[in-house]
C-alpha cells in the first residue's frame, strides 16, 4: 500500500494493483495441460512429418531426373551418323554430351 497526505495532513492509504490480485498458492497439483518438469521427455523434438515427406519428394524427384539424364545420354550415344544428322547434331557435340556426369543438366544444342 502506498501512502498519501490528505489536505488535513492525515495519511491516506491507497491500494496497489498487487493488493487486488489474489496470491497464487504453490501446490503440487498439476492441470491436464501442464506436466511437471520430471514428466517432460528428454528426447529432442523432431520436425513435422510434412517436412520430411517434402524433403523425401525432392530427393526422389532429383534421383528420377538423374536417371532420366543417364538414359537419354546412353540413347544419344547409341545413335548412328545418319540419325545424328537428322536431329542436327555432330559427333563432337554428342561425344561432349555423353561424357557429362549424370548430375549435370544437358545443354540446349539448338542455338
Amino acid at each position: 500500500m502506498s501512502t498519501l497526505l490528505s489536505e488535513r495532513g492525515q495519511l491516506i492509504t491507497t491500494p496497489k494493483l498487487r493488493d487486488h490480485v489474489p496470491a497464487q498458492r504453490s501446490s503440487l497439483r498439476t492441470s491436464a495441460s501442464h506436466a511437471p518438469a520430471a514428466a517432460v521427455s528428454a528426447h529432442a523434438v523432431g520436425a513435422p512429418r510434412a517436412s520430411w515427406s517434402g524433403i523425401l519428394g525432392l530427393v526422389v524427384a532429383t534421383l528420377h531426373a538423374w536417371l532420366s539424364r543417364r538414359v537419354a545420354r546412353r540413347e544419344l550415344a547409341s545413335l548412328d551418323e545418319r540419325m545424328l544428322r537428322d536431329i542436327g547434331l555432330d559427333a563432337g557435340t554428342v561425344d561432349y554430351e555423353v561424357r557429362q556426369w549424370f548430375w549435370r543438366p544437358g545443354r540446349d544444342w539448338r542455338n
